[in-house]
């Protein structure tokens, strides 16, 4: 058995995937009365390790979830742009979750929640809030949250703990991706390029337990 399986089914054993998939988690304050404005106002670029993690959650296929669109039509994202040859020349995208035509990200549930909340992506769990380079906990600036967090509506631990581990995820995800732009972006396809990431990325996350 190779690594992606024996990867996927260590974590699979754990999960429901009919549950993970169809069940609403409710959406508490401040949340609740914003109507998850960051789920359809952002493309969400994601890491090889959110992958993972909705891979193991829901039995998906990463082109099923996952794509690589444009990067000119993206705003500004920590992760690195990966390099595809297409259609005779070099095109930088992003790794993104798949959006709806009506903006929304493919795993709304709009009010009702997220329906692979508790495997969603980093920047997903952390937001509004990153980890700046002196360690500290600080309200994103571009923030659409109708109003300010009150201390008692998050887990400050928690959530510097989180938005550590997405600075390090990104960290590696970012030198997977030059490695790939490096050696494989002029003749690897996007198809190729999941591969590759699914590949090195569950190297990582082995060598990290």
């Amino acid at each position: 058995m190779d690594v992606e399986n024996r990867h996927v089914k260590k974590t699979s054993r754990l999960l429901d995937h009919s549950a993970v998939a169809q069940t609403p988690v409710p959406i508490t304050e401040p949340c609740a009365s914003c109507g998850v404005r960051c789920c359809n106002r952002f493309a969400v670029p994601i890491t090889g390790f959110d992958v993972l993690r909705i891979i193991a959650a829901t039995g998906k296929k990463t082109p099923e979830f996952a794509q690589l669109a444009l990067a000119v039509n993206i705003e500004s994202a920590p992760h690195t742009h990966v390099f595809i040859f297409e259609n005779g020349k070099m095109e930088e995208r992003l790794l993104t979750l798949h959006r709806l035509k009506n903006n929304f990200c493919a795993f709304s549930l709009h009010s009702a929640g997220c329906s692979i909340w508790g495997h969603h992506p980093l920047v997903c769990r952390t937001y509004p809030f990153v980890v700046d380079a002196k360690g500290n906990l600080k309200m994103t600036k571009n923030l659409v949250c109708p109003r300010k967090w009150e201390k008692n509506e998050f887990d400050e631990k928690k959530m510097k703990e989180l938005g550590e581990q997405m600075n390090e995820e990104i960290f590696e995800y970012n030198k997977i991706v030059r490695k790939w732009n490096a050696t494989r972006a002029k003749v690897g396809s996007e198809e190729d390029f999941f591969k590759f990431l699914n590949k090195e990325s569950k190297e990582w996350m082995e060598k990290r337990e």
